[in-house]
């Protein structure tokens, strides 16, 4: 099925035990399948707020309504086909994307768990990000840990390798939360400054009101900070109602 997306959040990388591959999980918005996560995808080359043409199927291994993922051989030659097969189209207004967004709004983690939803927004006027130790840190400094090149160029990315553990505390309508914060841009902020706590100063500052959950595919009651927004919500078209006609 040929679709348009809106890529809005990459989660930090992991490394594939079943073939070997580094990959990231990404969330975003199609006219054609609403809210949606696509992976694996590629740690690059395809970035937030792009609008990107692409083929996408269901994936086999993951029975979640909303999981679906590239119908590209790209991943099995290590993604370097990639840009045949996704399009970039445009930058994305950010304003419409927030508008869009609004009718993915739920109240709370449970009201997700009773709709069957693996994907949503939660609307919170009490968050805040910070860090924690890490309990799968492995430590790469150790002498042949990672001896092979390719290893040793994942390990700089990966989730594994951090000693914190970026986390988000916040109220819903079912009360406290406190959940794993899996959005990239924090772990790369780590990995290039360190786990300092300007990382997450839009979020403590009061400049986002919106929590984006996704579950775990084998834990569905179990879900997982994804990113955080500022909506203000408006009626709007992020893709001015076009559609793609399936090849």
């Amino acid at each position: 099925m040929k679709i348009r997306y809106c890529l809005l959040v990459k989660t930090v990388p992991e490394y594939s035990k079943r073939d070997g591959t580094l990959y990231t999980c990404s969330i975003g918005l199609s006219p054609e399948l609403g809210l949606i996560r696509i992976y694996p995808l590629p740690p690059t080359g395809m970035n937030k707020w792009g609008i990107y043409e692409l083929e996408v199927e269901r994936n086999k291994r993951d029975t979640r309504k909303e999981s679906w993922k590239l119908s590209s051989y790209a991943r099995k030659e290590n993604w370097t086909s990639l840009s045949d097969d996704v399009k970039f189209v445009r930058t994305a207004n950010k304003s419409k994307v927030l508008s869009f967004l609004s009718r993915y709004i739920y109240p709370s983690i449970s009201k997700l768990n009773e709709d069957r939803k693996s994907i949503g927004l939660i609307q919170t006027n009490q968050i805040r990000g910070y860090w924690d130790v890490n309990k799968k840190f492995i430590n790469t400094n150790q002498v042949g840990m990672f001896d092979d090149v390719e290893l040793a160029w994942f390990a700089s990315y990966t989730k594994t390798t951090k000693q914190k553990e970026s986390r988000v505390k916040f109220i819903d309508a079912d009360g406290k939360h406190d959940l794993q914060l899996n959005e990239w841009g924090l772990y790369e902020y780590q990995r290039k400054f360190g786990a300092k706590e300007d990382a997450f100063r839009f979020i403590n500052k009061g400049n986002s009101n919106y929590l984006m959950v996704g579950n775990m595919h084998n834990y569905r009651s179990t879900w997982i900070g994804m990113t955080t927004f500022n909506l203000k919500v408006e009626e709007n078209s992020l893709f001015n109602h076009s559609t793609i006609k399936n090849r």
